[in-house]
């Protein structure tokens, strides 16, 4: 993989003339026009089992020890409408060093990412229907966690299953310190609750939408994590949200490989002091 990438830098160059954005060569060429885009994007003439694997966007990992998550709450105090949540959303930095409760996590994870609802459609049978919007209904993120301190879940780096709504444990252990330094030194990690990995599974979008599908996972994860910033509010929980981390060094403790699928997006929650 080190060769496959040049080993300098385009930052600070001495030739400001030559200097290459790599945003902007990216924007330029994810672009599309009219006269062009049948040429940008894969054929669309996709089989039917190929239709039927685009509906399942999500992993499982099946040999792992399992925590049934508890059913999805109601969200407390009702008389909340989305109005006063959108209103009260702060990116709250103060966390109370108190465990978490199981079912206030379930219900974050639930209606940000689990499935809402299920439908039935021709060739693909049942697809699942999400609380956050995706292109074509792909899916391309997917949700783990670093537990830390969560009533009745042993520390460790767990998986999201959507499709069972419950934890899939990948690495056991206090792994605070590992999370505090992949985060960039930030010290939420030592204080929330959980740090939620977000990944991205480029290739589920990039198989029907070609390199503009890059796009589209920056915007899935985008939605995803505003609803993790409702729910929270809602649930009267701090949360914050960064991409200060090393990027390599998260897929390494997810195994990811960080081209097919790579980390993307960070959040801390836990209880507010």
């Amino acid at each position: 993989m080190a060769g496959m990438l040049p080993t300098h830098f385009a930052i600070d160059s001495e030739d400001k003339a030559s200097a290459v954005s790599l945003s902007e060569i990216f924007n330029e060429n994810t672009k599309l026009h009219p006269l062009t885009m049948y040429g940008v994007l894969p054929s669309a003439d996709f089989t039917n089992q190929e239709l039927v694997a685009m509906t399942r966007g999500y992993k499982q990992y099946l040999d792992s020890k399992k925590i049934k998550l508890p059913p999805i709450d109601e969200l407390k105090d009702n008389e909340k409408t989305l109005i006063d949540v959108i209103k009260a959303r702060r990116s709250v930095r103060d966390f109370e060093d108190s465990p978490m409760d199981l079912s206030e996590l379930s219900t974050v994870l639930g209606y940000s990412y689990g499935v809402i609802d299920k439908v039935k459609e021709p060739v693909v049978g049942e697809r699942l229907k999400r609380g956050a919007p995706s292109g074509g209904g792909i899916y391309a993120a997917e949700v783990y966690l670093g537990v830390r301190n969560v009533e009745g879940v042993d520390p460790g780096i767990y998986h999201y299953n959507v499709l069972n709504h419950e934890l899939e444990l990948l690495v056991s252990g206090d792994l605070t310190q590992q999370l505090f330094k992949i985060c960039c030194d930030q010290p939420y990690a030592k204080q929330a609750g959980v740090v939620v990995m977000i990944s991205s599974v480029l290739e589920r979008t990039k198989r029907k939408y070609g390199e503009r599908g890059y796009r589209y996972a920056l915007l899935d994860i985008g939605h995803l994590g505003q609803n993790i910033y409702l729910t929270c509010t809602a649930l009267e929980l701090a949360v914050m949200t960064t991409c200060g981390f090393f990027d390599d060094l998260g897929n390494d403790l997810l195994n990811l490989d960080g081209l097919d699928e790579s980390l993307m997006y960070v959040a801390f929650i836990g209880n507010k002091k």
